[in-house]
């Protein structure tokens, strides 16, 4: 089940219904909050706004932030899908409809603030801590994606309130650390909350994200030193804790979100936006299209209660670099010449199969017509009818992402294609904290220690691959390894664009990807058409986004961004 809460004057507690049951409710300092339920409402308002299409369930998440060297769109550039192409302009909906959403979590957080600090609901602050993080963590979001925003600490009442000019990037990211540091004693340590609300080790980890952020070379004037020993600091907080652990398996963490389960043993993943319904009534209404875009692509037309997958379009695949990733680079020699996957990230995130179905394949393992069965069995990417296997090397550059499958086994069978899901979509892991730790000591100790080292190595044993010893890697060496397995870990999670942009690297790293477009392994199949189009659309202004041209419109004192 979903995890909700109930106030009480000392403690938060957990009830059997979800959290996402309440209708996000914000009530304003006039009405203030007469009742803990009142209360429960108007916070479940500020979290609300990540679990809609615009922001966690599509737009943001999957347009806008998963579109980048390691995952690309698979259909041909039409102005309908421009965004994630890179074709797009200052007037792009999605985008637009993006930017609004968060400010309208923003909007609630501050009403919430206001509302609950005249209440007798929170005498601790913790409620009143928590909206506050949420409000630095929307902000931080904004800065991040298009640079310099209007920073709003105060709800707006009126047009005038909506008339402010855009706070530098570096400003706002300042504002938004020390918020959050300034939540951390009122925010609870109990992983009972997890990981539908945030509790401290989140925020402390969310915090070495900002500052590994802040200390990137997108952002001008900053102490780099002093933003990377703080994410060091903040990310090894959490690791002390000792709380949170790798799941050792890695595709569970996936199939948790996906069959709507918490790992309580583990607590691997920390925080994640949730999708209540599927839509199938109008009391099981949700805006998440988590393996619905981004998943296995199932598309039959009919004979949905028999599917072995539900419908997904299947709409992102894994590039040739990421395959790469995987099979060649960072490998041991005894690995390498074994010419076969030995990690098991590669099998997971991008699976040998779908489910499309085609007249020119019989189902795997079953005799028969292929598009009769089409969306019902596994539909290789390569299938020998004479011995009825798969080829686990095949389609390497055109396998959809596999993270967020969409399999009956673990989602439950649907009788009718539902677009919306109510898999989960992971906002912090476990596995992101121990990589941020080996980078942001690596960087600020000049190279990388026995902790850093051992942080990377325990993602590496767990996806079944060899390290290296610690001696074979200087400060280059070690950022090198640490960068690559961000991408094979984290891969298709909204983190990779950012990344990128942090390190420098972005416009570079899209360049490559389109290159990689021309091998061989990849120019044979239609798909290598649309990413060379990609490729060739990106230029340093899509570091950031355009600001929607509708709030130029509406907001007089902002100034679109120079290179847009």
């Amino acid at each position: 089940m979903k995890k909700t809460f109930l106030l009480t004057s000392v403690v938060l507690a957990l009830s059997a219904c979800s959290f996402l049951d309440l209708t996000p409710t914000v009530i304003s300092k006039e009405t203030f909050y007469k009742s803990e339920v009142e209360a429960r409402y108007g916070l479940a308002g500020v979290y609300g706004a990540m679990s809609h299409e615009s922001f966690y369930g599509n737009f943001y998440s999957q347009m806008i932030s998963n579109t980048d060297d390691l995952s690309y769109f698979n259909r041909p550039v039409q102005a309908s899908t421009a965004l994630p192409q890179y074709h797009f302009d200052a007037g792009n909906e999605y985008i637009r409809q993006a930017w609004t959403r968060m400010y309208r979590g923003i909007r609630n957080a501050n009403a919430f603030m206001e509302a609950i600090s005249v209440s007798e609901f929170d005498p601790d602050g913790a409620l009143y801590a928590e909206a506050r993080f949420l409000r630095a963590y929307y902000h931080f979001l904004l800065a991040e994606a298009w640079g310099d925003v209007p920073l709003r600490d105060k709800e707006v009442k009126d047009h005038g309130g909506v008339l402010s000019a855009a706070t530098p990037q570096a400003d706002v990211l300042r504002w938004c650390a020390a918020e959050m540091e300034d939540c951390l004693n009122k925010l609870s340590t109990s992983t009972d909350l997890l990981p539908s609300r945030i509790n401290r080790a989140v925020a402390e980890g969310i915090l070495a994200r900002v500052y590994l952020f802040m200390a990137g070379e997108s952002v001008q004037g900053m102490d780099k030193t002093a933003c990377f020993k703080s994410a060091r600091d903040h990310a090894d907080a959490v690791i002390q804790s000792q709380s949170y652990r790798l799941n050792p398996d890695y595709s569970q963490v996936f199939i948790n979100m996906i069959e709507d389960a918490y790992d309580t043993e583990y607590q691997e993943s920390m925080w994640e936006v949730e999708f209540l319904g599927d839509r199938s009534s109008a009391s099981s209404w949700s805006n998440g299209r988590i393996g619905d875009v981004l998943g296995l692509q199932s598309t039959g037309s009919t004979g949905y209660s028999s599917f072995r997958c539900n419908y997904s379009y299947g709409m992102y695949n894994g590039s040739l670099k990421l395959w790469d990733l995987y099979w060649q680079k960072d490998r041991t020699a005894d690995e390498t010449t074994q010419n076969v996957i030995t990690d098991v990230r590669q099998s997971w995130n991008m699976a040998p199969y779908n489910y499309a179905g085609s007249s020119s394949w019989a189902p795997y393992g079953v005799p028969g017509s292929g598009s009769s069965r089409a969306s019902i069995d596994k539909t290789p990417y390569v299938y020998n009818s004479v011995t009825t296997t798969m080829d686990p090397t095949a389609a390497q550059a055109i396998r959809n992402c596999g993270k967020f499958r969409r399999e009956v086994d673990y989602e439950g069978v649907k009788d009718s294609k539902r677009l919306y899901t109510t898999i989960n979509y992971p906002l912090l892991r476990y596995a992101d904290i121990l990589l941020m730790y080996a980078e942001a000591a690596n960087e600020y100790e000049g190279a990388p220690s026995d902790k850093a080292y051992d942080c990377l190595k325990q993602v590496r044993d767990r996806a079944g691959i060899k390290t290296l010893e610690k001696t074979e890697y200087d400060q280059a060496s070690f950022r090198e390894l640490v960068r690559n397995e961000r991408g094979r870990e984290l891969c298709f999670e909204s983190l990779r664009k950012y990344d990128l942009i942090r390190w420098g690297i972005f416009v570079e790293a899209m360049r490559e990807y389109g290159q990689a477009a021309e091998d061989e392994r990849w120019s044979k199949h239609a798909t290598a058409a649309y990413v060379a189009s990609i490729a060739d659309a990106v230029q340093p202004r899509h570091i950031y986004l355009p600001l929607p041209l509708e709030e130029l419109g509406v907001n007089s004192l902002l100034v679109q961004n120079p290179l847009w």
